[in-house]
This record gives C-alpha cells, structure tokens and sequence, in this order.
C-alpha cells in the first residue's frame, strides 16, 4: 500500500510552507518507480528509510508546478479534506498569502465558517467510462491501493480499498462491470473484491495495456500467469 499527503506548514509563525509527500513501501521496485518519476519531472527529493521510500516535494516553485498540473489534468479520486487542502493550497500560492491571513481562514472555517475566496470541493459523480487519462489515474490508484492474490486452493481474486470514500469504487466497479458487492468494514474502508474468473482476466487484460511500474507489478505477473496457466480464452471489454 501507499500513502500521499498534501501539506500547510508554516515557519514560526511567519511564512506558510508548502510540501507534498508520496510514500511507498521500500523495496526496489517501488524506489525504481519514484525515481524515474522525479527524474522525469525534475522536482523533489528521494528519501529511503528502513520501511519506506518517499518522493517529497518541498519548494514553492516544485509546489505549486505539481498543483498546476493537477488544476489542469484533475484527480478523480481525492478525499473531501485533502481536496480541500489542495485548493486552499492553490488559492495561497497564487495569492501569496501571509500566515495570519492563512491562520484567520483556518480559524473561522473551524468555527464553521468558509470565507475562503474559492469554492468547496463538488460531490463527485460515478463515472461509467473511462478516458486515457482516467486510466492512467486508474493505474496509479491501483498501484497503491490494491491487491492481487492466489488462494491456496488455486483460486483468484483481485480487490481494491478505500477509506471513507465508496463513490470511486462505485465507479470502478461500473466501469469494469464487476458483479461483487462493494463492502464496507468496521474501520470505515471500503472493500472492491471480486473472484470472477472473467472479471479477473479483464482486469489483467487491461493491466496489459497500461502497466503497472512499481512492487504492484511483481504481484500482477504472477498473478497474469496464475491465470493464463488455467488456460481461459474469455473475452471481455477493457
């Protein structure tokens, strides 16, 4: 799994700081996989430690060029809260705002109050189809919030999870029309898992064509060859 977090820091009370952290578990596919991405945008450091491997994006220029991008090409998925934090990190870049500007829209939007010049983040629609950017995005999302799995018993199932949000799984289980149940745990996650032969042999179909790059891509081969060892010859839409 990864993690990612969008950031409004401030130094002693005096200048906002901005930063950006995507998080992954250290093993060399992961660390491969953020390196070309920071050696392809040219922004950020890398940052291994014993358990993870971070892409961390701390100067303001480096900021606010990965917002532009994100403005321009936006994410489907984004939690309410970080989506929010994104725009007001939008909105302070480009206004340079001050600290106590920062601080006193913090402090009314705690009392209940939004006097933020830009508007609250939309509720999001399910989305049925899939253009090439949103694949892209699904790859990503995958990349870090999924699983592929074998049973001991020869079976197959391949699941996706998210905390707090059931709209987006809704999306991916309209768009690859797979017939489970989305379910929802205790802890607030929801689960996306399907056993489906056929479900699970249009998602490797797809994966195919848009390739996973990190520690995710190890698991898929071997799940694609678990499944092509069953010798299925089903089609479906990808």
């Amino acid at each position: 799994m990864a993690d990612g977090s969008f950031q409004i820091n401030h130094w002693k009370k005096k200048y906002l700081q901005y930063r950006i952290i995507i998080k992954f578990k250290n093993v060399p596919e992961n660390i491969k996989m953020l390196q070309d991405l920071r050696s392809h945008f040219k922004i950020g450091t890398i940052n291994i430690n014993q358990h993870n491997v971070l892409w961390a994006i701390n100067h303001k220029k480096d900021v606010t060029y990965f917002l532009t991008l994100i403005k321009n090409h936006p994410l489907l998925h984004l939690k309410t809260k970080t989506h929010t934090t994104i725009l007001k990190m939008i909105y302070a870049l480009d206004h340079k705002m001050s600290y106590n500007e920062y601080q006193f829209l913090k402090e009314k939007e705690n009392q209940g109050q939004w006097l933020w010049p830009c508007n609250k983040p939309q509720q999001k629609k399910n989305l049925t189809s899939f253009n090439e950017n949103m694949k892209w995005w699904f790859v990503g999302f995958a990349e870090a919030e999924s699983s592929f799995c074998i049973r001991k018993n020869g079976n197959q199932s391949w699941s996706i999870s998210q905390k707090d949000d059931r709209q987006i799984l809704e999306s991916i289980k309209l768009y690859f029309e797979l017939p489970n149940k989305i379910l929802k745990k205790k802890c607030g996650t929801y689960v996306l898992e399907t056993y489906n032969l056929k479900s699970c042999i249009c998602l490797v179909q797809f994966f195919d064509n848009y390739s996973l790059k990190g520690d995710k891509n190890v698991s898929f081969q071997l799940f694609k060859r678990h499944l092509l060892s069953k010798q299925q010859s089903l089609k479906c839409r990808v």
